[in-house]
């Protein structure tokens, strides 16, 4: 019995060992977009933090801390430079605010949610992308060993299949035509975003908390304007496959808008239209509530909702119905029977407190309302 536990524990430790050493090789082999770092990295690289950081500083301190760069060493300063720029979004996200707006770029957490991206991010010059939606570009993505590795996330498996093109084995070319060799050689060179793998103790070091999803990516916030919109229902109306549009009026909460996308994407809303004064889409609590979905759905921001509602029924025929609780509410969706709806239709939920502004409602073709229970005044969006 001694003996089989003693092989047993011997044989578990080359197995780990032979994990680390295919981590390191694979870091290794794609070591141009892929880099590892533990806590005393991380600790140096924030040590050079206000080194590098000159973007609020006068003239004289940005000399002087030029002078300070250039007597290092080269190469390795700019080395230092590059991972600090890569890690730089991730960086104290505890005490940051979580919106985009300033810095347009957007951070999802949770591996479900990087998993999403890195397949969307691939899908941008495939023929099943639609043309209409802009793509998803990822800068980074910052992740556990075991989150990237191992199983049950493996997401380096999502990566390598994503992006097969860059990661399929060149060994076999000399075998290959010449002009299959110079189409895999081309492929190649679009590298996929930057990886980092970073240890759970450097990690947290680097945003601030303890990151239970492990992992989390980067990139850049797709804007969609209300022309986009009009080009966009447009096309959908020509294909006569029916038009599903979701509008939200002042919208507070991130944590519900990132639900309401999420429940959207699964119920085939085309797009959402947001008033000028709802919450931000890119929110990270909105984005990590909507498991990613607030990054492939396409949401507008318009300046005055009532005036686009009525543009869209205008200009395609587009039958809005408001969410309401009103008791004079013309419509009662449990009773409305099937075909009842309008085929393009578009659908208004408004604020948790105060509801849909009156300017709003009155926009709308119709007031529909759920009966609810004489207990429950109204559901929460």
């Amino acid at each position: 019995i001694k003996r089989e536990k003693f092989r047993r524990k011997a044989q578990k430790k080359l197995e780990t060992e032979q994990k680390i050493e295919e981590k390191k090789k694979w870091l290794q082999k794609y070591s141009d977009f892929s880099i590892f770092l533990d806590l005393n990295d991380v600790k140096t690289l924030k040590s050079l933090y206000g080194k590098y950081d000159m973007a609020h500083d006068d003239g004289d301190t940005k000399r002087r801390k030029r002078q300070r760069i250039d007597c290092g060493d080269a190469s390795s300063d700019e080395e230092s430079r590059r991972r600090l720029d890569l890690i730089r979004p991730y960086m104290d996200l505890k005490n940051s605010s979580g919106s985009a707006k300033q810095n347009r770029y957007f951070i999802a957490e949770g591996t479900e949610s990087v998993r999403m991206l890195i397949e969307q991010s691939a899908q941008k010059n495939t023929p099943d992308r639609c043309e209409d939606l802009h793509p998803i570009k990822i800068h980074s993505i910052i992740t556990k060993p075991s989150s990237f590795f191992e199983k049950p996330t493996l997401l380096r498996k999502n990566l390598e299949m994503s992006f097969s093109s860059y990661f399929c084995d060149n060994e076999d070319s000399e075998n290959k035509t010449k002009e299959a060799t110079e189409n895999l050689n081309n492929s190649r060179n679009i590298s996929p975003m930057q990886v980092i793998v970073a240890s759970e103790d450097a990690l947290t070091e680097i945003v601030g908390y303890n990151v239970a999803r492990g992992a989390m990516a980067c990139g850049s916030v797709t804007n969609y304007s209300e022309d986009w919109l009009h080009n966009y229902i447009g096309k959908k109306e020509k294909q006569d496959s029916g038009i599903r549009i979701l509008a939200l009026d002042k919208i507070d909460d991130t944590a519900n808008l990132g639900s309401i996308i999420r429940s959207s994407a699964a119920f085939g809303i085309h797009a959402i239209v947001l008033s000028d004064d709802c919450c931000d889409v890119f929110y990270r609590r909105c984005v990590r509530v909507s498991m990613g979905h607030a990054l492939s759905l396409p949401s507008v921001r318009v300046l005055n909702l009532a005036s686009t509602i009525r543009n869209l029924r205008d200009k395609y025929g587009i039958v809005s119905y408001s969410a309401v609780i009103d008791k004079d509410a013309d419509m009662i969706l449990e009773k409305t029977l099937k075909g009842g709806i309008s085929k393009n239709w578009l659908c208004v939920l408004g604020n948790e407190g105060n509801g849909i502004s009156t300017p709003v409602v009155s926009a709308c073709n119709h007031k529909i309302r759920i009966d609810m229970t004489q207990n429950v005044a109204r559901l929460s969006v």
